[in-house]
């Protein structure tokens, strides 16, 4: 393998190791109506493979400690997958008490929301994010706009 796919291979399982920590945080937050944003996501990932990439001599030795590292980032990164994938699959409930900060991630992707999808609501449930979610007035006109695109009353 040449160098440069190497370092990149580092760079790839550090960033994953690292994202391993958020998405087992993230997975906590849940429990306490609490996500983490797409930019924090993409700053631990960033410096993940940063890392990987500054470390990439001292991980490529044969020694038992760059060994167990490289072991151990590879179990963190196969961690974050399985986070990830339970993130994704995981289904939405519009009914908890906690479901309305659900409501901007319904809106569609953005920076400063959870990355992993939700779903269309039901009528209801936009109901309650016209009521408890903080949109912005633009937002708010957004929301009203998608739930009379499915048929649903005024809130």
């Amino acid at each position: 393998m040449s160098g440069k796919h190497e370092i990149n291979r580092y760079r790839a399982v550090a960033s994953g190791a690292f994202l391993s920590g958020i998405v087992g945080i993230d997975l906590l937050l849940n429990f306490v109506c609490a996500g983490l944003p797409l930019v924090i996501y993409l700053v631990v990932a960033a410096s993940g493979a940063w890392c990987g990439g500054a470390l990439y001599g001292w991980l490529a030795s044969d020694s038992r400690g760059p060994r167990f590292v490289r072991w151990l980032a590879k179990g963190l990164a196969f961690f974050s997958l399985c986070g990830i994938v339970v993130q994704i699959a995981w289904p939405v409930s519009w009914e908890t008490k906690c479901s309305w900060r659900y409501c901007g991630r319904a809106m569609g992707p953005s920076l400063l929301e959870s990355p992993f999808p939700v779903g269309t609501p039901h009528c209801s449930a936009w109901h309650k994010c016209a009521n408890e979610y903080p949109f912005t007035p633009v937002d708010y006109n957004r929301a009203l706009e998608r739930m009379k695109e499915q048929g649903c009353a005024a809130p």
